[in-house]
């Protein structure tokens, strides 16, 4: 019985080893990432490497070694809670490289190739010397204790700080915003198992209960949640990495002639010409078709003014920001002006990126429906994505900045002051 246990579990592991390499690739791989995606990576290699080793544990040669058991085998158990907890606390307070003093948390680590080396030492340099030094077997033993305190004390911190998060979210956030990180306390529950299982298998090594059975239970629980973590990156991708704000096509699309026929109103010009925009330092030339072909020069400022005013005219009648996909080249074509003419009137002139362009006008129109009673059953969910925000963060973030209030407490100010009396 005890065999045919053995055989499916080692598949089992080493499955989860391959799910480690899979997940570290994918998190190390977005350009545009958190640091913290650092930590969680080592927790990947971690865990890995402890199912591979029991993998290799059950196979026996070629896959065991027993001097990689020698040198490390009981210092996986010292990596196995720090990285969680340094990837929750730098995802949350936004770190964006490792803190030197966090290097304490791994300072049982260090301690351990220390000794270990210095055991090796002894041991003439031989691992059969190394293993029988009479303080070999009391390394193994002081790892499991440390682990068994780090266990508990890491659980405490990590718990702790999810609380805070969930409480911030619940203040300031959606619901929406709140579940994303339950699966966070999911995983931080099951290495509650993991150490309590650990904790018990060094405890009672003595008694009658088969540590193995126990080591078992805590590495299935560690290959479980391997595998629900790599899924989380491949079905929920934004909690891993880093929205650019200013993804913009960066490619000059060549303009076109276009008819000027969209440019009545703001000319004046009743007659349809060919407009063609030639991009120099100084001017903008138009140049019509026919006619004495008299060329009308006019000055960055007059033309500058002209921008805005299309730009005010196509988001009133058209609002293109509503589209969460508009980007600059998009703006540009529908105004019929260059994407660099549009950019340089939004940097120079309104002192915005596009990226605040947009999302400001996004804001407005968000204040807008917030405030409109006929869709005082939508949720803030829905509003941010009628005014055209792809993410809540984002909308958060913005509406924050700059109404200085979140969307909820906005809303309900809105409600009271329009039940006050006149």
């Amino acid at each position: 019985m005890l065999n045919s246990i053995q055989a499916w579990f080692s598949v089992f592991m080493l499955f989860s080893a391959s799910q480690a390499v899979t997940g570290i690739y994918l998190l190390l791989k977005e350009k545009v990432k958190p640091y913290a995606n650092k930590m969680l990576a080592l927790l990947f290699l971690s865990w890995g490497f402890s199912c591979f080793w029991f993998f290799a544990f059950i196979q026996g040669p070629p896959f065991f070694s027993r001097a990689v058991t020698t040198f490390i085998g009981p210092m996986l158990s010292l990596t196995l809670f720090p990285p969680i907890y340094l990837y929750i606390k730098y995802l949350f307070y936004e770190y964006d490289s490792f803190k030197i003093k966090d290097h304490f948390h791994f300072l049982p680590v260090y301690i351990f190739i220390i000794f270990t080396l210095y055991l090796y030492k002894e041991g003439e340099f031989t691992i059969a010397g190394m293993r029988g030094h009479s303080w070999y077997h009391t390394r193994t033993i002081i790892c499991s204790y440390i682990t068994m305190i780090q266990g508990p004390l890491y659980f405490y911190a990590t718990n702790r700080i999810l609380k805070m998060r969930h409480k911030k979210l619940l203040e300031e956030y959606s619901d929406i915003e709140k579940k994303k990180l339950q699966w966070l306390q999911i995983i931080n529950y099951s290495f509650a198992l993991i150490f309590i299982i650990g904790g018990v298998s060094t405890i009672f090594r003595t008694t009658h209960i088969n540590p193995y059975y126990l080591y078992l239970g805590y590495h299935f629980i560690m290959g479980a949640s391997l595998f629900y973590i790599t899924l989380k990156i491949f079905s929920v991708p934004e909690l891993f990495s880093i929205k650019d704000p200013h993804d913009e096509d960066e490619h000059f699309h060549e303009y076109k002639p276009v008819s000027t026929e969209s440019l009545s109103d703001i000319n004046n010009d009743e007659k349809q010409i060919d407009v063609i925009a030639l991009k120099t330092s100084n001017e903008f030339v138009i140049e019509p078709d026919s006619g004495n072909h008299i060329v009308e020069n006019l000055t960055p400022s007059i033309k500058d003014g002209e921008i805005i005013k299309k730009l005010e005219k196509v988001m009133l009648e058209k609002k293109l920001f509503k589209n969460p996909n508009i980007n600059l080249h998009d703006l540009a074509i529908s105004i019929s002006e260059t994407r660099n003419s549009v950019s340089t009137v939004l940097n120079q002139q309104l002192k915005k990126t596009f990226y605040d362009y947009i999302n400001e006008l996004r804001v407005e129109e968000s204040k807008v429906l917030l405030s409109d009673p006929k869709k005082a059953n939508y949720t803030i969910e829905a509003i941010a994505a009628e005014a055209g925000f792809k993410t809540m963060s984002v909308f958060y973030r913005f509406f924050k900045d700059i109404v200085k209030t979140t969307p909820t407490q906005y809303r309900k100010q809105i409600s009271e002051n329009s039940q006050l009396p006149d």
